[in-house]
């Protein structure tokens, strides 16, 4: 299995930084997991030597701008998405826009879209978790968005993709608002996996706090072999799951083997 980082907040020596993510991932299915906020997604795969000629799937993790906004620059790939990801949505402290540029119908012109809610099977080793439930207490129990209305946004839409290996399972998150602990336990569910060996991605941790030290006891329970956090998931807290774990670390322009 391989993962190419096309966009993180941070990048190595001839690719470019943006607040955004994106990767490739190819199993048994090559995809194309997030297009951060615009063009640069392009510009790194070049670098890399990738095309993307040859994906057939474009993955968004959720539908806000730093993850989606660079669908505008590509076409002619299935989208697959949850249908919450289309909402119209706020960032709390500000009242700013955070939601995608474009509405379902314009992204239709240029992407053949599939919605679920459900999990949907890509390949025989590689699933789109869909709609991940909010099971555990410590997760997902306040929210920095919020609706047209003035209430709560939770990111309904939030998903990941989980992909079965002899090794284990590893799953990818893009910013795991649903929270990396859910996630990981609804992509064993699903995959029916009870080896998790890597866990990568955005986990939406910015504190060194009774949030991530939950995390962390969670992700110990679980044995995991690697972890890989990315984007939303703040320096701090990443130098605290290195006292603890075999912390991969993921830049722009980072190819991983796994």
């Amino acid at each position: 299995m391989r993962i190419k980082v096309l966009l993180d907040n941070t990048a190595l020596d001839g690719f470019v930084s943006v607040h955004g993510f994106s990767l490739i991932v190819e199993a048994d299915e090559k995809i194309l997991f997030d297009v951060g906020p615009n063009d640069l997604f392009l510009d790194n795969a070049r670098r890399l030597t990738e095309d993307l000629s040859d994906i057939e799937y474009v993955v968004l993790s959720h539908g806000h701008w730093d993850h989606g906004n660079g669908l505008l620059h590509l076409s002619g790939k299935e989208l697959l998405l949850h249908p919450d990801c289309f909402i119209t949505r706020y960032r709390k402290r500000n009242n700013t826009p955070v939601g995608l540029s474009k509405s379902k119908e314009e992204l239709s012109k240029n992407y053949k879209i599939k919605e679920s809610k459900h999990p949907y099977q890509i390949s025989e080793n590689m699933v789109f978790l869909g709609e991940i439930p909010r099971n555990n207490d410590f997760e997902s129990q306040v929210s920095p968005f919020l609706l047209p209305d003035g209430s709560p946004d939770f990111v309904p839409d939030d998903s990941a993709i989980a992909i079965t290996m002899d090794k284990g399972l590893v799953v990818i998150s893009g910013c795991a608002h649903a929270g990396i602990c859910n996630t990981v336990d609804y992509a064993q569910k699903v995959c029916k996996c009870n080896e998790v060996y890597a866990v990568l991605g955005g986990f939406h941790l910015k504190e060194i706090d009774e949030l991530t030290s939950k995390t962390i006891d969670y992700l110990h329970s679980k044995n995991i072999k690697f972890l890989g956090p990315t984007h939303c998931t703040s320096f701090k807290v990443r130098d605290e799951f290195a006292k603890h774990f075999n912390v991969l670390e993921l830049a722009a322009g980072t190819v991983l083997e796994l």
